[in-house]
Protein backbone atom coordinates (compact mmCIF):
# COMPACT_ATOMS: atom_id res chain seq x y z
CA UNK A 1 0.00 0.00 0.00
CA UNK A 2 1.10 3.86 -0.55
CA UNK A 3 0.37 6.92 1.82
CA UNK A 4 0.27 9.86 0.26
CA UNK A 5 -0.10 12.91 1.91
CA UNK A 6 -0.99 16.45 0.17
CA UNK A 7 -1.14 19.47 2.21
CA UNK A 8 -1.33 23.26 2.42
CA UNK A 9 -3.38 26.09 1.56
CA UNK A 10 -3.41 29.00 -0.81
CA UNK A 11 -4.37 29.37 -4.72
CA UNK A 12 -2.36 26.20 -5.81
CA UNK A 13 -3.37 24.07 -3.64
CA UNK A 14 -7.21 25.16 -3.65
CA UNK A 15 -6.44 24.58 -7.82
CA UNK A 16 -5.47 21.00 -6.98
CA UNK A 17 -8.20 20.09 -4.60
CA UNK A 18 -10.97 21.20 -6.92
CA UNK A 19 -9.81 19.31 -9.35
CA UNK A 20 -9.69 16.09 -7.07
CA UNK A 21 -13.62 17.09 -6.00
CA UNK A 22 -14.45 17.91 -9.27
CA UNK A 23 -14.87 21.54 -8.45
CA UNK A 24 -16.52 21.69 -5.22
CA UNK A 25 -14.35 21.67 -2.06
CA UNK A 26 -14.72 20.44 1.39
CA UNK A 27 -16.69 22.07 3.85
CA UNK A 28 -14.41 23.05 6.50
CA UNK A 29 -12.31 24.93 3.66
CA UNK A 30 -11.46 28.29 3.96
CA UNK A 31 -8.22 29.89 5.77
CA UNK A 32 -6.89 27.70 7.69
CA UNK A 33 -4.31 24.65 6.02
CA UNK A 34 -6.10 21.66 5.07
CA UNK A 35 -4.79 18.09 4.04
CA UNK A 36 -5.73 15.53 1.88
CA UNK A 37 -4.42 11.72 2.48
CA UNK A 38 -4.99 8.75 0.26
CA UNK A 39 -4.06 5.89 0.84
CA UNK A 40 -3.52 3.56 -2.17
CA UNK A 41 -4.72 -0.34 -2.14
CA UNK A 42 -4.72 -3.33 -4.56
CA UNK A 43 -7.37 -3.21 -6.51
CA UNK A 44 -10.32 -0.52 -5.83
CA UNK A 45 -8.82 -0.65 -2.11
CA UNK A 46 -8.47 3.43 -2.05
CA UNK A 47 -9.01 5.51 1.11
CA UNK A 48 -9.12 9.44 0.58
CA UNK A 49 -9.58 11.98 3.59
CA UNK A 50 -9.63 15.81 3.70
CA UNK A 51 -8.80 17.11 7.17
CA UNK A 52 -7.70 19.96 8.56
CA UNK A 53 -4.36 20.32 9.43
CA UNK A 54 -1.76 22.29 11.70
CA UNK A 55 1.73 22.68 12.16
CA UNK A 56 1.13 22.65 16.14
CA UNK A 57 -1.15 19.46 15.01
CA UNK A 58 2.10 17.73 13.04
CA UNK A 59 4.39 18.69 15.26
CA UNK A 60 2.43 16.92 18.69
CA UNK A 61 1.67 13.77 16.53
CA UNK A 62 3.92 12.88 14.46
CA UNK A 63 4.30 9.38 15.12
CA UNK A 64 1.09 9.05 12.96
CA UNK A 65 3.21 10.97 10.03
CA UNK A 66 5.62 8.06 10.00
CA UNK A 67 3.09 5.66 7.61
CA UNK A 68 3.31 8.21 4.53
CA UNK A 69 5.67 7.60 1.88
CA UNK A 70 5.61 11.05 -0.16
CA UNK A 71 4.22 14.18 1.58
CA UNK A 72 3.62 17.36 -0.94
CA UNK A 73 3.65 20.50 0.28
CA UNK A 74 1.94 23.55 -1.21
CA UNK A 75 2.98 26.34 0.87
CA UNK A 76 1.27 29.76 0.90
CA UNK A 77 4.30 31.63 2.73
CA UNK A 78 7.79 30.68 3.39
CA UNK A 79 7.34 30.16 7.04
CA UNK A 80 4.96 27.77 6.98
CA UNK A 81 6.55 25.66 4.39
CA UNK A 82 10.11 25.79 5.94
CA UNK A 83 8.42 24.58 9.02
CA UNK A 84 6.36 21.75 7.30
CA UNK A 85 9.76 20.65 5.33
CA UNK A 86 12.08 20.54 8.30
CA UNK A 87 9.69 18.69 10.56
CA UNK A 88 9.35 15.77 7.42
CA UNK A 89 13.20 15.77 6.70
CA UNK A 90 13.45 14.82 10.71
CA UNK A 91 10.91 11.98 10.76
CA UNK A 92 13.15 10.74 7.16
CA UNK A 93 10.38 7.96 6.62
CA UNK A 94 9.02 10.26 3.19
CA UNK A 95 10.13 12.04 0.11
CA UNK A 96 9.37 15.42 0.46
CA UNK A 97 8.16 17.63 -2.59
CA UNK A 98 7.07 21.00 -2.87
CA UNK A 99 5.40 22.92 -4.97
CA UNK A 100 5.62 26.43 -4.80
CA UNK A 101 5.03 29.46 -7.22
CA UNK A 102 7.73 31.44 -5.73
CA UNK A 103 10.94 31.21 -7.34
CA UNK A 104 13.14 32.50 -4.97
CA UNK A 105 12.39 29.91 -2.32
CA UNK A 106 13.22 26.67 -4.75
CA UNK A 107 16.88 26.60 -3.71
CA UNK A 108 16.14 27.46 0.07
CA UNK A 109 13.41 24.53 0.12
CA UNK A 110 16.10 22.14 -1.67
CA UNK A 111 18.83 23.15 1.37
CA UNK A 112 16.22 22.31 3.91
CA UNK A 113 15.79 18.99 2.55
CA UNK A 114 13.24 18.57 0.10
CA UNK A 115 13.50 15.90 -2.28
CA UNK A 116 12.02 17.82 -5.40
CA UNK A 117 10.40 21.20 -5.43
CA UNK A 118 8.29 22.52 -8.15
CA UNK A 119 7.87 25.58 -9.01
CA UNK A 120 4.74 27.14 -11.30
CA UNK A 121 3.64 29.90 -12.53
CA UNK A 122 0.97 32.06 -10.51
CA UNK A 123 -2.77 31.37 -11.42
CA UNK A 124 -1.48 27.94 -12.51
CA UNK A 125 -4.16 25.53 -12.24
CA UNK A 126 -3.18 22.37 -14.13
CA UNK A 127 -2.24 19.56 -11.18
CA UNK A 128 -4.51 17.10 -12.88
CA UNK A 129 -0.79 15.24 -13.00
CA UNK A 130 -0.36 15.01 -9.44
CA UNK A 131 -3.93 13.64 -8.92
CA UNK A 132 -3.39 10.73 -11.54
CA UNK A 133 -0.12 10.12 -9.94
CA UNK A 134 -1.17 9.30 -6.67
CA UNK A 135 -4.21 7.68 -7.98
CA UNK A 136 -1.77 5.23 -10.42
Amino acid sequence: MKHYLVMGKGEAFTSFIQTLCCDRLPAFWGRNPGAFSLTAGPGDQTIQRFLPISFDECYRDQESLLLYHSVYIFPDEWAEGSDFVTLFKQLGTCRIFVMTQEHRNAMLYKALGANHVIVSQPGYKGYGWLAEQMSG
